[in-house]
């Protein structure tokens, strides 16, 4: 019967456990939970055969005393459960700690300047509805959150008021405007919140004209979805044409230029730098191989940014590329920018150059790299890997060392403090990839800390999306069953099965 019933229940514990995890019933679960029960009602009926030995005199004696403890453990598992129920103790053990609220969002319900109403909209049966509403009841409880659930068979007023697409979906309401959030993740419902909070705009121009990175475009290419965290953050971006425009206007918050594919002219690379010397700000996107022309006002600002290929085999195959192409980066320096990044939040860059923080132009300027690469690294200075397909070898008398790929300075001046932060990559943020691990937090806090808004550096939710990259949704949990389960339950079942053995000897 032991055998039978030890590893039908480990089998159905570990099948739970997936659901619980990922909140879904996938194959794996499905498959577990049949074996384990199955396993478990056979070893049930054999210990219902065996009962009527185990009835007479001597059994009775070893029956009894176990049935009570069976019992007592099971009252005092009801009675925990319903005190924790009745508590507000909550315990998150899913995998994305999804109902454990980011940093950002709790500091955006802290700062609500009213009630909101939080609707949830969904059809009898729908499993995602729990979920959304442990996640509503979460909000409730760190700010002025009004939590309501409705049928949608008995809303088919709001349906058409809201434009409400289906089941599982949420309407946010604060003073007189709302917000309809179909897919009621938390870092969408972060976005609502924000929209229907308003903030002060401030005005920040992006460089169009000499290659630029389009940020209306909804290509994977493209950078539309920064331009769309950047509005949702309070920015309102405008087109600057550095060829013809005189100077960066004066009531610029900042300036951010996305990997140029052209040189910029004189002219206009000098307008940028006496932008900075009246305390203006400067967010740069680089690329190996282009001469952009804003290397050398970052040269003069201290800053060197050599046209070279960042290799780190440390990073692996990334993306189909050859090892160490694209790095994963996992080490930073402690700066305001950095702040909530560590080993275990990684940012993702493709084909690198290194930006380095090297000398101070004035005594009182603060000069610092930001993200590292592994140890192993080493520069490619004929830029050979991004044109080969095989894995990229180091020339004799190579140095490695970690390279840095983000860099920022501040630079007090008479007229103002000129800030600027500088990467090594343009890629990074486009749409394919600016929502990979956490390189929306790296430059949208870069971005916050060079326009001095330090207030607004979080970490903000995770959005999982179909094509999420460097890891998609579905790999994530490919490795989570075949190595975070799977190889532990079989351990755990031959170990069970071993000990039975030896114990049945």
């Amino acid at each position: 019967m032991q055998r039978l019933a030890l590893p039908g229940l480990i089998a159905f514990v570990f099948g739970l456990g997936s659901y619980y995890a990922t909140g879904e019933m996938g194959p794996y679960g499905i498959i577990n939970v049949a074996l384990g029960s199955t396993l478990l009602v056979l070893s049930g009926i054999a210990a219902v055969r065996r009962a009527g030995a185990l009835a007479q005199g001597a059994g009775r004696r070893i029956l009894l005393p176990r049935l009570a403890l069976c019992l007592v453990v099971l009252l005092a598992a009801i009675a925990l459960e319903r005190i924790a129920a009745r508590s507000a103790l909550h315990l998150d053990w899913t995998v994305d700690r999804r109902f454990e609220l980011f940093p950002a969002t709790r500091s955006a319900l802290a700062g609500l300047p009213a009630e909101l109403s939080a609707t949830l909209y969904h059809d009898r049966g729908d499993p995602r509805a729990r979920r959304t509403r442990m996640l509503l009841e979460e909000f409730a409880r760190v700010g002025p959150v009004r939590v309501q659930v409705r049928n949608l068979d008995e809303a088919q007023e709001d349906i058409d008021r809201f434009g409400i697409k289906g089941t599982n979906a949420v309407v946010l309401e604060l003073r007189g405007t709302y917000e309809t959030v179909d897919r009621p993740t938390e870092g969408e419902l972060l976005q609502a919140i924000l929209r229907l909070r308003g903030a002060p705009t401030r005005i920040l121009y992006t460089a169009v004209g000499e290659g630029e990175g389009d940020a209306e475009s909804g290509e994977p290419s493209g950078y539309s979805g920064l331009a769309t965290a950047l509005m949702a953050e309070g920015y309102e971006l405008r087109g600057l044409f550095t060829a013809t425009a005189p100077e960066v206007p004066n009531g610029a918050a900042g300036l951010l230029v996305i990997g140029a594919r052209r040189t910029l002219r004189p002219e206009a690379a000098a307008a940028i730098e006496r932008y900075l010397e009246r305390g203006g700000r400067l967010v740069a996107l680089l690329e190996p191989g282009v001469q952009s022309g804003i290397e050398g006002t970052l040269e003069h600002f201290g800053f060197s940014v050599p046209n070279a290929l960042v290799i780190d085999p440390a990073a692996g195959p990334v993306e189909g590329a050859p090892p160490g192409v694209n790095p994963v980066v996992a080490a930073y320096a402690s700066h305001p920018i950095t702040r909530g990044l560590s080993n275990r939040t990684l940012t993702f860059f493709l084909r690198a150059r290194p930006v380095e923080a090297v000398h101070k132009p004035k005594p009182d300027d603060e000069l610092v790299s930001l993200a590292y690469t592994s140890p192993y690294s080493w520069l490619d200075f004929h830029l050979t890997a991004m044109r080969g397909s095989s894995p990229p070898r180091p020339p004799p008398g190579t140095v490695f060392q970690r390279y840095p790929l983000v860099a920022a300075g501040r630079y007090p001046r008479p007229s103002g403090e000129a800030r600027i932060v500088a990467f090594g990559d343009a890629d990074f943020a486009t749409n394919q990839y600016l929502r990979s691990l956490y390189n929306l937090d790296l430059l949208l806090n870069a971005i916050h800390w060079a326009l001095a808004r330090e207030e607004a550096i979080t970490l903000r939710p995770k959005l999982l999306t179909p094509d999420q990259d460097p890891l998609t949704p579905q790999e994530t949990l490919g490795m989570l069953y075949g190595v975070g389960l799977l190889v532990p339950e079989f351990l755990l079942i031959a170990a069970a099965v071993a000990w039975l053995r030896k114990r049945g000897a």
